[in-house]
């Protein structure tokens, strides 16, 4: 596999792609990419980050490229869906309920201490979830 040189540089940027690579990855090992421009760095590229920490630098008008780019960006979309959706389910305007038990009132003798220690169990259960 064939990984494009990055070199550091001082300044905003902390390093630039200096050409494109021909490697074409599976699309399911990036993880995200970014699009370096001209100006600071020497050409325009797409920077793709991959599962194992890898840089690979491609060509923004590269068909294999721009395939990549789209599957991240649905990944990407999905993802936000379901963080919405969880987010969303959590905050569902329903009626408030309690969900701590209702305190029954204590009776004499053993029988006391056995009430104690369920209703100290329940609550560190319901504390748990």
């Amino acid at each position: 596999k064939e990984y494009e040189i990055v070199i550091a540089s001082h300044g905003p940027v902390s390093s630039c792609c200096l050409r494109w690579s021909t490697t074409m990855i599976q699309l399911d090992r990036i993880m995200n990419y970014t699009i370096q421009s001209e100006g600071i760095c020497p050409i325009k590229a797409v920077v793709f980050q991959t599962q194992s920490g890898n840089r690979l630098c491609s060509d923004p008008n590269n068909r294999w490229a721009k395939r990549a780019m789209k599957k991240v960006n649905e990944k990407t979309k999905a993802l936000l869906k379901v963080e919405q959706n969880e987010q969303g389910s959590a905050s569902d305007n329903k009626p408030a309920v309690s969900t701590t038990p209702k305190k029954e009132p204590l009776k004499k003798g053993r029988t006391r201490k056995k009430v104690q220690r369920k209703r100290s169990r329940a609550v560190k259960s319901t504390k748990q979830r």
